[in-house]
């Protein structure tokens, strides 16, 4: 790979992390300003994917210096545990979206 290349794929990580952050961030005024179990499950869903991102990152470095079998088998277990955190933050978000919606017709 090219050095070239490298610098283009820590630009998106990093965009990705800062992302990550203010996501973390929105959420926890969420959290702040109206505490319910939609905006817990958002704020926990957003913490979740940035700890899996990093995780998943550190996780298949160590696979591929091991092997490419070992490589393999953590790309397919991340595969199916890698949106689990994507989940819960849209379940969060739609259970808020479905309250405030509820809010709105009563006024």
């Amino acid at each position: 790979m090219d050095y070239n290349d490298s610098i283009y794929y820590a630009i998106g990580s990093l965009l990705y992390g800062i992302t990550n952050l203010l996501i973390i961030i929105a959420c926890i005024v969420f959290v702040v300003k109206h505490k319910s179990i939609a905006t817990v499950l958002m704020l926990i869903g957003s913490i979740s994917i940035l700890l899996f991102s990093i995780f998943n990152m550190v996780w298949t470095q160590f696979a591929a210096r091991d092997s490419s079998e070992s490589l393999l088998q953590v790309t397919k277990l991340m595969s199916i545990i890698g949106p689990l955190p994507n989940t819960l933050f849209a379940i969060g978000l739609l259970l808020f979206g479905v309250t405030y919606l509820k809010k709105q017709r009563k006024n």
